[in-house]
């Protein structure tokens, strides 16, 4: 272990992005917050919103969620928030953080710096990780907690246990996002390049995850998109936890992490 984390980068990644980090927690919680005080004055118009929600075409319904009642809190909750807003809120902490692991201080010069330390590749590669790893815990608890707190002092209906189950998902796609980052970002010299290709990913993901409810041919590669693999409704809903969907979004932060941390120790960088 002594060889893969090394705390002093560990400690110096921590201490370099605390006031970034801690501003983007305080900015979630707040999105978290105002969604949550939303709700009371939305209840006095929930049939008239029922009655919106049934009338939306079918597709777009199945596109956004056919099971979701946007009358109850739950499906208020999934479709203002964690359905889309919350991801696009929350993936680009990830996915700046892995970009600038590798590609991000290649192109600034100070990857031949910190290579010249008695470091081995593997444990620069480990550390990052490890720090995108708190942080993301940080921005789910900041997620998370202002909602099960927010919750009853709203009047709102909310399942505890489908919150924490929803944010070990949550926790798990942006870990996944993280990691395909990670094998961008050891490919590329260019950090603007490596977050193009990882955002390209999500919008392809995104979209094939759309099509997939329009199409039979498109549904039959629905297992391609990251996000046929997050259902925030379902947890909500009912705290039915799919673990084999959070496996494969642990095997796929699995997979690219490791091809990411090969690639970097062959990578030829001038020291």
């Amino acid at each position: 272990m002594n060889r893969l984390l090394n705390l002093n980068l560990l400690g110096r990644s921590l201490m370099d992005r605390k006031l970034t980090l801690g501003i983007y927690c305080l900015g979630v919680a707040a999105y978290s917050l105002m969604i949550i005080a939303i709700w009371p004055s939305m209840q006095g118009n929930l049939d008239t919103l029922e009655q919106l929600w049934q009338n939306y075409p079918e597709g777009l319904k199945a596109a956004l969620g056919a099971n979701v009642t946007i009358s109850s809190f739950d499906g208020f909750l999934t479709l203002e928030y964690f359905s889309l807003m919350w991801v696009i809120i929350a993936a680009p902490f990830a996915i700046s953080v892995a970009t600038a692991a590798f590609a991000g201080e290649i192109e600034k010069g100070t990857m031949e710096l910190l290579l010249s330390q008695p470091i081995p590749r593997s444990a620069i590669s480990f550390s990052r990780m490890v720090y995108l790893n708190i942080g993301l815990l940080l921005i789910i608890i900041a997620t998370m907690l202002p909602v099960i707190i927010g919750a009853p002092l709203v009047n709102a209906k909310l399942n505890t246990g489908g919150v924490l189950a929803l944010g070990l998902q949550g926790f798990l796609l942006l870990l996944s996002i993280g990691a395909i980052g990670f094998l961008f970002s050891a490919l590329s010299s260019d950090r603007g390049r490596a977050i193009f290709m990882v955002v390209g990913i999500l919008i392809a993901s995104y979209a094939l995850d759309i099509l997939a409810q329009f199409s039979d041919a498109v549904d039959k590669l629905h297992f391609l998109s990251l996000f046929d693999y997050y259902d925030p409704y379902r947890y909500l809903h009912s705290s039915d936890i799919a673990w084999g969907d959070l496996a494969i979004l642990a095997g796929v932060t699995v997979v690219a992490f490791m091809a990411a941390t090969v690639i970097f120790q062959r990578r030829d960088i001038a020291v």
